[in-house]
């Protein structure tokens, strides 16, 4: 299997990418930037422009807080930044590399051109932006609660 093939593969896996046909996901894969980065690289930082997203092909990112604390570490194959840069918000955290990762990276400019172009990927892609984001809060409600219970028990 050759490389743009796996990678492929690997978007099917996306949630965010769920349904798109694989045209669609050819089409994707022609805005995307493939980057091999180190250990301790930020991806992005709290206060940067949301300017692009991620695909986490291979590796570990860890979620830093405003202040620094670690929020979650995610896991491949998953998506980082897609919320901030479908708002145009300033980005809320900074992603560091946890281990040595390989992303996708695709930016705003891109993506909404071709969204522009295809009016079915759009509509697709944004309904699972959607039921992406609701799963996440609903593992950040289940992680406070878990929290809460513990400061409970220890006070």
């Amino acid at each position: 299997m050759g490389k743009q093939s796996a990678v492929l593969l690997a978007l099917q896996k996306v949630p965010l990418f769920a349904d798109l046909s694989p045209s669609q996901l050819k089409q994707l894969l022609g805005i995307c930037q493939q980057e091999n980065l180190e250990q301790g690289t930020a991806l992005c930082r709290v206060g940067a422009e949301s300017d692009r997203m991620f695909v986490l092909l291979s590796g570990r990112v860890e979620i830093r807080s405003e202040r620094d604390v670690s929020l979650v570490k995610e896991s491949a194959i998953t998506t980082v930044g897609e919320a901030g840069m479908l708002t145009g918000e300033r980005r809320s955290a900074t992603v560091i590399a946890d281990t040595a990762v390989s992303v996708l990276t695709i930016s705003r400019r891109a993506l909404f051109q071709l969204m522009h172009e295809d009016p079915t990927m759009s509509t697709r892609f944004y309904r699972n932006v959607m039921m992406t984001l609701r799963q996440k809060l609903i593992a950040s409600n289940k992680r406070i609660c878990e929290l809460l219970q513990e400061q409970a028990r220890s006070g």
